[in-house]
């Protein structure tokens, strides 16, 4: 049975900017545009048009205010659903929704005294901290609010709160039922950007996944001062890697004064509105090292009194002798971020990251705590955010080298000079932090190690052939014969030197991975007599890291991760890969990486990799995606059709291993697609590396088109929904001048008219799981019918009494001009087939030669270009032979 309800809106502490009168007239406009027929929820049941206004951002870029509400029933909110409604001269523009459309069948749940015990039992089982820390580190109750959580028809009555899982350090949002505190949702907050070997080679446990303690989650009242007076900025200087320097390896560093924008910052980076810091702290950002992993700031280069901020750095060193300089670095580079998004429109009311809010809207007490050469991991970093008000932490870790020494040889003398590089396993005793492994080394019977062991290796290290089995069945034959360690050699067949996989807690006793030729070494030696002595050791102090918070280009991709959070549907929450398995977080924050070190002088034919210094690879290295971002196909072909199948195995811990998408494969798909469409921009209106240098660009175009449609986009989007957005906000800007240019983009890679995501179900209990809804999607490379054609509007005179003839075409077409004009000169002619590849080219006079030949391509659509002095035409045709 229906309950009858009356549309009202609830305002929201967040929104003091506007006050009552424009909330009740932005909740006017959006209500009659629901009940019109053009509007999206025209035909709904009154009951599921309540909805309360969660946020107002007015936009100069799109022209109108991005209006953010709130699904609710029974006035209370339903989780996930949401809309963004753009609102200029009190008429939506545009409205973007994921409101629930049938009113479900069963209403479940309903609130009682034992809430309080309920969430802590619920933290109990989840194995999570019983409280919660806000930015300065005190500790408080965790918080929860009331929610709806809609499924399989039904709405149940929940509990909304985070937690901290102890030991992993994961944290997760939950929902529990009010009834009996059964677990209704998760997620995991933290996203960990797999910045590593191997990336995509296997499945991964969440051991790679290093969140910190949060803030309390819900009640965070804005302190700024409503009558705050702008003060002069304090005088700085750094001594960093300037945009658009990507890493030490493609550039140097500079000494900058003040290279803050006044309209972004205006009191600098280091006045919160409070306190003066001389030190790597301000109102955007606070950086330091937490090498301890307590997540609380541990060390802060202190530029003095003058905030000079020169550090010697030199990365062919240990890291221990240029900390200062790496995280002066973390901290311009965190500040330039708000500084440029800010200007693209993450200003406070879209929720952006500062201490102080200087009364311009959105809560305060949220600027970003950014750790360097965090102590939880090597080889990735990672970034969480919640909703407005609450702190985010950045998580930077040191990439170890490419080769490491773990292996040491003690006897004989003539050995000791060897140095194999090693790679430690994922499973049992951890090197890093532990005592060394000391022990003569052993040769197995058998030797590959893949059932019982013969010898007894009481106190030895076992040398072990890879190979035949799993890494873990071979160490725990060794431990089980004694083994204090164990050694494992590649074959000469093996595929890679990658790192050693694999889980099994009884696992006790460490092991490293080494190349066969030392392998091969090791066997001779010992089966003729050599007595060797060896130690098992992680050397950190001598190793030659690279500091991930050097690396300019994962920074962006981090700090990307809350702009995209923030700025996506209600501004928390609304990037779910459960939610929807075409996330596309990993895509935006890589695009924002390539295009803020875009370098003077690059063009669509240089392809860009990913974290090549932090991985150890040369400045022209692929990185860590699965292809170089290009938009070539010889070098990168990806398109939407690809992501089907894109999944992989993820030990939650607390809610066990469960089969979800590969955000990380499908994200590159996507920034891919925003990639071709940057060149497409640059190619129409211009290049410039700085986008805030040159505002018309087609590089500052198309990072301000890309920015202001995550604020159309609704929450959890697909990429149709990603792409609709990028219309849409192009629609509200220029009135759709641009329209047919990105439809091509986007069907150049299967994003056509007819794509479509399928199920969106992103998680699946149990590894392998056949996920469905992760193999439906269905790619199409059709445009709308009006930008069926390459021309623009001032070619139309070039193209009259020109056609293309016979089409369908068999082996060859004639191109007609008409009498009397001269075509003399060279005329190209391109023919591109429907996934924007191009296939052939002719370079012909037309008045010498009409005809071409097209007998080697294989029956399908085409699309012909033909240009010259005089003609700019284009033409689908149909080989068919």
């Amino acid at each position: 049975m229906k309950v009858k309800l009356t549309v009202k809106i609830v305002l929201l502490s967040s929104l003091p900017y506007f006050g009552v009168v424009s909330a009740q007239k932005y909740e006017e406009i959006i209500s009659g545009y629901m009940n019109t027929a053009k509007g999206p929820l025209q035909k709904l049941s009154a009951d599921l048009k309540t909805f309360r206004i969660v946020n107002v951002d007015p936009s100069a870029s799109l022209k109108g205010e991005v209006v953010g509400i709130q699904q609710t029933i029974n006035g209370i909110p339903v989780f996930g659903s949401s809309a963004n409604a753009l609102i200029r001269e009190n008429k939506v523009l545009n409205f973007a929704d994921t409101f629930i459309k049938t009113y479900p069948s069963s209403v479940k749940g309903k609130q009682n005294a034992g809430k309080d015990a309920l969430v802590v039992e619920a933290v109990k089982k989840l194995n999570g901290l019983p409280t919660a820390k806000n930015s300065e580190g005190k500790e408080g109750p965790i918080k929860s609010e009331v929610v709806y959580f809609a499924k399989n028809n039904t709405l149940t009555l929940g509990y909304r709160f985070n937690i901290e899982e102890k030991e992993t350090g994961n944290f997760w949002s939950v929902i529990i039922s009010t009834d009996d505190g059964s677990v209704l949702y998760q997620e995991n907050l933290t996203l960990s950007c797999n910045f590593y070997p191997d990336a995509y080679g296997h499945s991964h446990t969440g051991q790679d996944i290093r969140p910190s303690v949060l803030p309390a989650y819900m009640g965070v009242e804005n302190n700024q001062n409503k009558n705050f007076v702008l003060t002069t900025p304090d005088n700085a200087s750094y001594n960093i890697l300037p945009f658009p320097v990507e890493a030490p390896t493609f550039g140097n560093r500079a000494l900058l004064t003040n290279p803050w924008d006044l309209a972004a910052s205006p009191e600098g980076w280091h006045f919160d509105g409070t306190t003066h810091y001389t030190n790597t702290r301000g109102n955007n950002v606070f950086a330091y090292t937490d090498e301890n992993n307590t997540n609380t700031p541990q060390f802060s280069p202190d530029g003095g009194v003058a905030r000079s901020f020169d550090f010697p750095m030199d990365v062919t060193l240990p890291v221990s002798n240029y900390t200062s300089a790496a995280v002066t670095n973390l901290f311009y580079v965190n500040n330039k971020m708000h500084d440029v998004f800010y200007k693209l429109g993450f200003t406070e009311t879209a929720r952006n990251f500062q201490k102080n809010n200087f009364s311009n809207g959105g809560s305060g007490n949220d600027e970003v705590l950014a750790e360097a050469r965090d102590g939880r991991a090597y080889n990735n970093a990672n970034f969480y955010s919640l909703s407005d008000g609450t702190a985010p932490r950045m998580q930077m870790f040191l990439f170890e080298p490419s080769t490491m020494q773990m292996l040491f040889y003690n006897s004989p003398s003539g050995y000791t000079g060897r140095t194999p590089a090693g790679k430690s396993a994922e499973f049992g005793y951890e090197l890093d932090g532990n005592p060394p492994k000391t022990g003569n080394l052993a040769l197995t019977t058998p030797a590959d190690g893949c059932s019982s062991i013969l010898e007894d290796l009481t106190g030895k290290i076992a040398v072990i052939q890879r190979g035949a089995c799993n890494f873990t069945a071979k160490v725990k034959n060794a431990q089980l014969k004694g083994a204090v360690g164990a050694v494992i050699y590649n074959t000469p067949t093996s595929a890679n030197f990658g790192t050693m996989g694999g889980a099994d807690t009884s696992i006790t006793i460490p092991a490293v991975l080494i190349e066969n030729s030392e392998g091969a070494f090791l066997v001779s030696e010992i089966s003729n007599g050599a007595v060797i002595n060896a130690t098992l050791k992680y050397d950190k102090a001598n190793y030659i890291y690279k500091d991930g918070s050097l690396d300019n280009g994962i920074i962006v991709h981090e700090y990307g991760h809350g702009i995209t959070n923030r700025m996506t549907g209600t501004g928390s929450n609304c990037l779910n890969a459960g939610a929807s398995n075409e996330q596309m977080g990993e895509g935006w924050s890589d695009f924002f990486a390539l295009m803020l070190t875009n370098r003077p002088g690059d063009n669509a034919s240089v392809p860009r990799g990913m974290a090549t210094f932090a991985t150890d690879q040369p400045t022209n290295g692929t990185g860590m995606r699965l292809a170089k971002y290009s938009p070539d196909f010889a070098i990168n072909d990806y398109t939407y059709g690809k992501t089907n199948g894109m999944k992989v195995n993820f030990d939650t811990g607390i809610f066990g291993i469960m089969t979800i998408p590969a955000v990380h494969s499908i994200g590159f798909i996507w920034c891919t697609m925003l990639w071709d469409l940057n060149w497409k921009y640059v190619e129409k209106y211009g290049y410039n590396s700085n986008v805030l240098a040159a505002p018309d660009s087609g590089s500052a175009r198309v990072l301000q088109l890309v920015t202001d449609a995550l604020k159309l986009q609704p929450c959890n989007p697909s990429f149709i929904q990603g792409r609709d957005a990028i219309l849409a906000a192009d629609q509200a800007k220029t009135g759709g001048v641009d329209k047919c240019m990105i439809w091509k983009v986007f069907a150049k890679r299967g994003l056509g008219v007819n794509a479509a995501p399928g199920g969106l179900n992103g998680q699946y209990p149990g590894a392998d799981h056949p996920a469905p809804d992760l193999s439906d999607q269905v790619e199409d490379f059709t445009v709308p019918a009006e930008c069926n054609t390459l021309l623009a509007v001032n070619d139309i005179s070039k193209t009259k009494g020109i056609s293309i003839y016979p089409n369908p075409v068999k082996t060859e077409f004639t191109i007609k001009v008409p009498a009397g004009q001269d075509f003399s000169g060279i005329t190209t002619v391109s023919i591109y087939d429907f996934t924007g590849k191009l296939v052939s080219t002719d370079r012909i006079n037309l008045n010498k030669q009409t005809t071409i030949n097209v007998n080697k391509l294989l029956n399908g659509g085409y699309m012909v270009k033909i240009s010259g002095n005089n003609i700019d035409y284009s033409q689908k045709i149909i080989v068919s032979k």
